[in-house]
C-alpha cells in the first residue's frame, strides 16, 4: 500500500506554474528548427522530461522554503535501499509483462481502426528512431534518442504522473479518479491514437506496482525496460 506523501497540496501550484514556465523555452527553441526535423525531435524529446525535472524542483524548494515542510526523495517517493533489489526485479518482470499487454491492444486497436476505414500513424519519435537505425550513419543522434527514451524519460515521467500527480490526488480522497485520470493523462501525453488504449493499461499497471512496492524506483524501472523492449523489437524490424 502506497503510504502517505508529506507534502504540502498547495505546493502542487508551485509544480504547475514551474512546469508551464520551463516548457515555455523548450517550445521556443524547437520552433526555431524546420517541422519535423531530427533537430526539432531533439528538442522536443529534451525539453518534456527537463521542464518536469525543473518544475519538480521548483516544487521541492517551495515545500521547503514558503510552507516550511522540507521533504526528502526518500519519503516522497519511498526510495529505499533496503528492497532495491526486489523493486528492480518486480520491475523488470512488470515491464515485460506489460509489453505483451501493450502489443496485443495496440494490435486490436490498429484493427478497430482499420475497420473504421482509417489508419493510424506510429509516433513521431519511433517513426525517426527507426529511420535513423536504418541508415546506421549518425549513430550519436540514434543514441541520444535511445538514452532519452530508456533513461531520462522514465525517470521524469514516473516522477510526474506516479509519484506526484497520482498520490496527490489520490491523498484528497478520490483514489479511483487518481488511478483512472492520469492513466488517461498519462496516454495523452504521447500523443498517438494507435497506442492510447495500451499505454493507458500500462499506466494502470505502473500504479500497481508502485502501490505494491511502495517505491518509485519499481516503476521507474517497469518504464524504462517497456521503452528499451520496444525500441529492441523495433530495431529487429
Amino acid at each position: 500500500m502506497l503510504s502517505h506523501k508529506p507534502w504540502n497540496p498547495e505546493s502542487l501550484l508551485w509544480l504547475g506554474c514551474g512546469l508551464m514556465l520551463a516548457l515555455a523555452p523548450g517550445a521556443a527553441v524547437a520552433g526555431l528548427f524546420e517541422d519535423g526535423s531530427i533537430a526539432q525531435m531533439a528538442a522536443n524529446v529534451t525539453a518534456l522530461p527537463v521542464a518536469i525535472l525543473v518544475a519538480v524542483a521548483v516544487w521541492f524548494q517551495a515545500n521547503r522554503r514558503v510552507y516550511q515542510s522540507p521533504i526528502r526523495l526518500a519519503d516522497t517517493f519511498g526510495f529505499n535501499r533496503n528492497n532495491t533489489g526486489r523493486c528492480l526485479l518486480l520491475g523488470l518482470a512488470t515491464g515485460l509483462g506489460l509489453v505483451l499487454i501493450a502489443m496485443v491492444l495496440a494490435l486490436l486497436t490498429n484493427l478497430l481502426i482499420q475497420s473504421l476505414g482509417d489508419h493510424a500513424e506510429p509516433q513521431k519519435l519511433v517513426t525517426l528512431i527507426a529511420e535513423e537505425s536504418a541508415k546506421k550513419e549518425n549513430i550519436r543522434t540514434l543514441i541520444f534518442f535511445v538514452v532519452m527514451a530508456v533513461a531520462v524519460a522514465p525517470i521524469a515521467e514516473e516522477i510526474l504522473f506516479r509519484g506526484i500527480l497520482y498520490p496527490a490526488i489520490k491523498q484528497i480522497g478520490h483514489p479511483l479518479l487518481a488511478a483512472i485520470g492520469t492513466a488517461l493523462l498519462f496516454a495523452l501525453f504521447h500523443v498517438n491514437l494507435l497506442t492510447f488504449a495500451s499505454l493507458t493499461v500500462v499506466a494502470l499497471g505502473l500504479i500497481a506496482l508502485y502501490e505494491f512496492t511502495d517505491n518509485l524506483l519499481a516503476p521507474i524501472t517497469a518504464h524504462a525496460v517497456f521503452n528499451a523492449s520496444n525500441l529492441i523489437m523495433l530495431f529487429w524490424q
